[in-house]
């Protein structure tokens, strides 16, 4: 029997046109590098992107309509990340939106930050209109020399002027290990080489193993294709003086041309086009760093497959120019009181008389009574000193409610504050003489009372001299809780939200500090002081010193610094530069692949 010539037609025009047949082998990009890779801008910064011109269009692909993030519909992300060890690496899986960035000790979970993923992965959607696998892995801290050591480049040597200088120093010196030492430092620095590399290799292998788990418009009959690798790193290397003696960095050169020559290797890909992200941070400077990173590019080799993308040009000078600024002003707002070089208290300090004492008797005539407790239970103990040494312990029987109003403290040692013991030597001040002795106890236990008039301020916040963590309790309930080490010999700023000064009352008060002392780590030494003040300020004054501030950060300032959220080695975590260099990203790949 035979068919009928439109039906043949019509047979062979569905077999031709049928999805499985016309669809496309799956576009899979690989991101991977440092902290840089990971993506430190916070969100809170894309406002800033929208006050430019030049760079206000990408802010409308970055935002639906009504201004929430957008979510890109045929970007699918598997995100492999985690702390700087590596130690609890976790895959974070989703559609392409705001959150794929730095995830800190929370690797599976979406964050408020954005990397080059993000406009990457827009401009990709936007030019290709097709689904999209992109598979990023990044950790900070990690350099090309060591931890992300591709495989041929061979095992890690000092350099010549290097090894010369510890072969003179056999008992060591600032930077050499002694000549005892260097064989476990050879061991460990074998030990530690390529690790990354190869977290990052397996990943992607397991990502594309079974592509569908991330992507589920992954067709398997149409398969996939390695259409990009971006590489955006350089923060460790470029600051490693022991690997690039005198900068010169011809080795980061050497290290890069074998790293792509080793990813294309292992992932069968051997003309994957390939994304060299110059590393940018302080802008137009560190030339010879930037120059070795984009060297790969230019050989022959790799001519049309490899290609360097300068990301200095993305630099905010004026965010660079106010960062200065930021921490002269930061450090006034976060400082609540001064002490001059013999400890006393500073009361000519210029950014002194804003913020007023709140209850009598004033702070400086307040009675603490006070008690100091050793640990007792083992499961309380430290097994060596340790710089966070705040910790909460099992009290003595009868000392739990030690921090409640209605507390007898009658019979615990008085006296007027800072409360301290030993010599606290520091940034030019010193202090060892404590209107009241800390006691031989490692904890601290201080309550006092004062009394209230008016609650008419604006704003409420606590000033704090403390050497190590602290916890402060207001009548009763806990108001601050600082658990790391507060090295300043000065008092801290910390302003108080609604519901912390819901505490505070007009009539009597209660207000109790539990603190501990710090070890000396260089000799057994103890040493502490103590004190906490609550202050208010009223709207008149934050005016008046608002208009002060403003000297030391101008408004223009100020503005330009909403476009940052972090360091300047993270590109200041502004939104702007990130979402340059990832749309620069896409459109170097995109030459590529057309």
């Amino acid at each position: 029997m035979h068919m009928k010539p439109t039906l043949i037609l019509t047979a062979v025009l569905l077999y031709v046109f049928s999805p499985i047949c016309s669809a496309k082998p799956l576009k899979v990009f690989i991101l991977a590098g440092q902290s840089n890779m990971e993506g430190h801008a916070s969100i809170s910064t894309f406002d800033y992107i929208g006050k430019d011109p030049l760079t206000a269009p990408i802010l409308k692909e970055m935002r639906n309509p009504d201004g929430t993030p957008r979510v890109c519909d045929k970007v699918w992300m598997s995100y492999l990340t985690g702390p700087y060890d590596g130690s609890a690496n976790g895959e974070g899986l989703g559609k392409l939106t705001v959150g794929f960035g730095a995830r800190g000790d929370q690797p599976t979970k979406m964050s408020g930050n954005i990397g080059p993923e993000f406009t990457f992965g827009i401009s990709m959607e936007k030019e290709l209109n097709e689904p999209i696998l992109i598979i990023k892995t990044a950790w900070g801290g990690r350099s090309l020399n060591t931890e992300f050591r591709p495989p041929s480049a061979g095992q890690y040597k000092l350099p010549k002027e290097i090894q010369e200088v510890w072969d003179q120093h056999p008992q060591g010196a600032h930077g050499v290990p002694k000549l005892e030492d260097r064989k476990k430092w050879q061991e460990e620095k074998k030990a530690a080489s390529g690790v990354f590399y190869r977290m990052m290799v397996d990943h992607v292998k397991k990502v594309l193993a079974e592509p569908s788990r991330v992507c589920p418009e992954y067709n398997p009959k149409a398969g996939y294709e390695l259409a990009g690798f971006v590489w955006l790193q350089g923060f460790n290397d470029l600051v490693d003086g022991q690997t690039y003696p005198n900068g010169n960095y011809e080795e980061y050169s050497r290290l890069l041309s074998h790293f792509i020559r080793d990813v294309r290797k292992d992932l069968a890909a051997p003309k994957m086009p390939f994304v060299i992200g110059v590393l940018g941070v302080d802008g137009e400077k560190n030339v010879n760093f930037r120059k070795a990173m984009a060297a790969p590019a230019d050989m022959p080799e790799f001519k049309g497959n490899v290609v360097a993308v300068d990301t200095a040009p993305f630099w905010d000078h004026d965010i660079a120019a106010a960062e200065p600024k930021q921490g002269e002003y930061n450090n006034i707002v976060s400082t609540a009181h001064t002490l001059k070089a013999d400890g006393l208290f500073n009361s000519e300090w210029k950014w002194e008389n804003y913020w007023k004492p709140i209850g009598k008797p004033l702070p400086e005539e307040r009675i603490w009574h006070f008690a100091t407790v050793d640990v007792t239970e083992k499961k309380d103990k430290l097994e060596k000193y340790d710089d966070r040494r705040f910790r909460d312990i099992t009290l003595p029987t009868g000392m739990d409610d030690w921090h409640k109003p209605d507390f007898d403290d009658s019979k615990w040692t008085s006296g007027r504050t800072p409360i301290g013991k030993g010599v606290w030597d520091h940034s030019g001040i010193k202090l060892d003489e404590f209107p009241s002795p800390w006691g031989k106890g490692e904890f601290l236990l201080m309550r006092t009372t004062f009394d209230v008039e008016h609650l008419n301020f604006d704003s409420y916040r606590l000033a704090v001299l403390a050497r190590q963590g602290f916890r402060v309790y207001l009548n009763g309930q806990v108001i601050h809780t600082y658990i790391w080490w507060q090295d300043k010999p000065q008092y801290g700023s910390i302003v108080l939200e609604k519901e912390q000064i819901n505490y505070l009352k007009k009539g009597k008060n209660v207000l109790a500090v539990y603190a501990n002392d710090q070890y000396d780590l260089k000799t057994p030494e103890r040493y502490a002081a103590m004190d906490v003040r609550i202050e208010g300020i009223t709207k008149a004054d934050q005016k008046k010193l608002d208009l002060a501030l403003e000297e030391v950060l101008p408004l223009k300032d100020r503005e330009a610094l909403k476009g940052a959220s972090n360091g300047g080695y993270h590109y200041f975590g502004s939104a702007k530069i990130f979402a340059q260099m990832g749309k620069a990203f896409a459109e170097a790949n995109l030459k590529m692949i057309k």
